[in-house]
């Protein structure tokens, strides 16, 4: 009841403060000569500590008008860009951006070459990417569609230091710079999250999903704990769906159809009311034929039929407050995934499964948001409400054969896996404006999160498929977590920044576990109820950059993050449950270099990192207790280098090329009476992962344009876990994707033909040892046609 106090108390102050700053915002004195648009530019966002992003070229020779004296910073932008042939295109969270005028676009430039400019909220505030002193890669809403990334997994071909694999269709595998762990249990949690609109997605379950009609896609690497928070030691996934748009309406719809009797169409409408009030309602359906298939039982595995919709609502409330309300539902399932025997009963197709076991998955999820934006005397306040739920369940055999194939004393296990998790969030903070001194964010946060899960595994006898073991452990976890935040930079001379920051977290946990053992119920059940722990970290983080020119960046960090700490809720024995495992926690130092050059045509980013972890949370069998449980057992080291490179050498061509190394090890990780992992790599930290990509835009003299895209994306060999055994390898591959199409010369319409995975190249998804050694590989080589439709 106290911290519910303090939290309440806190953001009350945080109000009060903002209210009680003084009004200079709204007032500011310039002295902006009349010169050429990009100094003039520069010179008013430095003066009124404002982001101001605009065209990078076409605007030689065009000079503005002068200013003097005090004004309203945006009035004072108004008369500055006054016959320039520029326009405000967007003004929210202290960020404007311009376009040239639309009526005379054509006479000034057609179409411009500098590269896209992509607005992120890695630091809580909305920024252009290449001004973030954090590694991240950041993909816009034209980048998703024109190389149809669709899924978490497309994200990840592009993006060095990110892997996005699967276990099964619940259990989906997302490291970064090789961040992750294997947990299932309702108990524990992932180092990587992933954020849709400012809500976090409570259970990975529902973190792997269709992608459609976003706005932004941003990576962000490494330990994020001092602004996002637990659960975030490798980094963060953040999803933007964007704003619906005042003024006229608008919108997009996109039909598919491919091979696998694939159908799909999505489309979004923005519908404004007034020009304080709009709505926007997007839609996605997605269907296809299973890549495999059980031949026992004939049942098609690793098809899809997903359903999603989602509704915004954006109002003015005045001049200085905007209110954004969204909500969103999803449903999708499938027959499970293709698990292929490499022993006994294989058929030798390693698209075929010898299950004999129906498998199936089927999810539903949803959310809703109110975020309130107010445009305070001194800075932004924005306060965000929000709940994510998600129900999901999957029937799957763990092990890759029947128990008609199996002899002696072997077992086929299948299992029910199901959970219900819901997550409410509170959020308050405060942004200042981008003062000639620095700036500084401040807030509070606030989780209550209730899960729920029931997992029954059950052991066929070979041969019989009589049931050898039958348990059903009955897993709740209630988490509640606060945390309070400052982060602020501090402007240095000869152009250094210099950022501090740090976050309090307290989280609590409160567990309960009924273990039912229906073969065994004397030796093999038990309960405890209400088992409670709780911790608390301070994750800091500091930052030194150096801008000697606006598109020049170089800056060094040091960050911290951590994973919360939990029960093994899959525990066999009640000692496993009752003794809970703390947080493991990642400090990264990493030097790194934003640039843009030939007038911002031509990208370049670096960065280097090494990063320390502490008290790894790993899964094992302890065999001197004869105990599997989650424990603080390891220490690591990882290090490595990531480079972006982005080019638009002409106006319809764009180039892009990245590459990551990553080096892992295990510096201490040693099991009780058995393995010796010191010195192993991490799990899923390919060495080498890179990609090649282009897309182009040919005009057809005045006859509309050629569109296409290719890719090219390569992912070293490596180890799903921390044993180095080699049945648990996954072998290195390479996939190209391409895209051809037309576009009609007013943009309006786009016909698009498609091949992903176009060299056919089986790549394995997870491998397994359960029983029997089996594979289950990812998607074959699909093609298709998209008709797309602006209006």
């Amino acid at each position: 009841m106290m911290r519910k106090t303090t939290l309440a108390g806190g953001a009350a102050a945080l109000a009060l403060l903002t209210c009680a700053m003084p009004a200079a915002a709204q007032q500011r004195t310039f002295n902006v000569p009349a010169q050429g648009v990009a100094s003039a530019i520069s010179a008013f966002a430095r003066q009124a500590g404002l982001q101001v992003v605009a065209p990078a070229d076409g605007l030689e020779g065009v000079r503005t008008q002068a200013l003097k004296g005090p004004m309203d910073a945006r009035a004072a932008l108004r008369k500055l860009i006054d016959g320039t042939g520029l326009e405000i295109v967007s003004d929210s969270n202290g960020v404007i951006v311009l376009r040239r005028a639309t009526t005379q676009a054509t006479a000034i430039e057609p179409e411009p070459i500098a590269l896209d400019t992509i607005i992120v909220t890695a630091q809580k505030r909305e920024e252009a990417a290449q001004g973030v002193p954090i590694s991240l890669t950041a993909f816009s809403g034209r980048a998703v569609e024109t190389y149809r990334l669709e899924s978490l997994r497309d994200i990840s071909r592009l993006t060095p230091g990110l892997l996005v694999s699967s276990f099964s269709q619940s259990s989906p595998t997302i490291a970064i710079r090789g961040a992750t762990n294997t947990f299932t249990q309702i108990g524990a949690n992932k180092p990587v999250a992933v954020v849709i609109d400012d809500l976090f997605v409570p259970r990975n379950s529902a973190a792997a999903f269709e992608l459609y009609g976003l706005n932004s896609v941003q990576v962000l690497k490494g330990p994020q704990g001092t602004l996002f928070g637990r659960n975030v030691t490798g980094g963060a996934i953040v999803l933007d769906t964007g704003k619906p748009a005042y003024g006229d309406a608008s919108g997009a719809i996109r039909i598919g159809a491919g091979d696998y009797d694939l159908k799909q169409v999505d489309g979004r409408v923005d519908i404004p009311v007034g020009d304080t009030l709009a709505f926007r309602l997007a839609g996605s359906l997605k269907q296809h034929e299973g890549y495999g298939k059980d031949r026992l039982t004939g049942r098609e595995q690793d098809d899809l039929d997903s359903k999603s919709l989602r509704a915004q609502a954006r109002l003015q409330a005045s001049d200085d407050v905007e209110v954004l309300l969204g909500a969103d539902y999803a449903e999708d399932h499938n027959g499970g995934r293709t698990l292929s025997s490499k022993a006994a009963g294989s058929d030798g197709d390693r698209r075929t499964s010898e299950l004999g076991y129906n498998q199936g998955f089927a999810r539903n999820q949803w959310g809703a948001s109110g975020r309130i934006y107010w445009n305070a005397p001194v800075g932004q306040v924005t306060a965000i409400t929000g709940y994510r739920g998600s129900q999901s369940g999957e029937d799957y055999s763990g092990t890759g054969a029947s128990y008609r194939f199996l002899t002696g004393t072997n077992t086929q296990s299948v299992n029910r896996d199901v959970d219900d998790v819901g997550l409410f969030s509170q959020e308050v903070r405060w942004a200042s404006p981008k003062w000639s001194r620095g700036d500084l964010v401040a807030g509070v946060y606030f989780a209550d999160e209730d899960a729920k899960r029931q997992l029954r595994t059950r052991g066929l006898a070979a041969v019989s498929g009589v049931a050898l073991s039958d348990v059903l452990t009955d897993q709740a976890v209630k988490t509640r977590s606060y945390a309070a935040f400052v982060d602020g930079t501090l402007r240095l001379p000869a152009a250094f920044d210099l950022t501090l920051g740090a976050r309090y977290t307290h989280d609590e946990k409160t567990a309960s576990l009924v273990r039912t053992d229906f073969v065994r119920p004397a030796t093999g059940s038990f309960m405890a109820r209400d088992l409670k722990a709780d911790w608390s970290e301070v994750t800091p983080r500091a930052v030194l950059s150096w801008t000697p020119r606006e598109d020049f960046k170089v800056y060094g960090s040091v960050t911290r993050g951590y994973t919360a700490g939990g029960f093994n809720t899959d525990a066999a024995v009640i000692t496993a449950l009752t003794k809970p495992f703390d947080p493991e926690t990642v400090t990264n130092y990493e030097l790194g270099v934003k640039s843009q050059w030939l007038a911002d045509t031509l990208r370049i980013n670096a960065s280097v990192f090494h990063m320390d972890y502490k008290d790894k949370q790993e899964l094992f069998f302890n065999n001197l207790t004869r105990v599997l449980t989650i424990t603080n057992a390891g220490q690591a080291t990882v290090e490595g280098a990531e480079v972006e490179i982005a080019w638009r050498p002409l106006p319809w061509l764009n180039l892009s090329a990245n590459y990551g190394l990553l080096d892992t090890v295990y510096d201490d990780f040693v099991i009780p009476g058995g393995a010796v992992n010191t010195g192993n790599p991490l799990g899923s930290s390919p060495r080498n992962k890179g990609s090649l990509a282009a897309d182009v835009r040919v005009p057809l003299d005045g006859a509309g344009y050629v569109t296409g895209a290719i890719s090219w994306a390569y992912t070293d060999s490596y180890y799903t876990g921390a044993t180095k055994d080699p049945n648990l390898h996954i072998d290195s591959y390479a996939l190209t994707n391409l895209s051809l199409g037309y576009e009609s010369q007013d943009g309006r319409w786009m016909l698009t033909a498609w091949a992903k995975n176009l060299g056919d190249v089986d790549f394995l998804l997870t491998p397994s040892t359960q029983g029997v050694l089996a594979e289950y590989l990812g998607e074959p080589r699909t093609v298709g046609v998209m008709l797309s439709a602006k209006f």
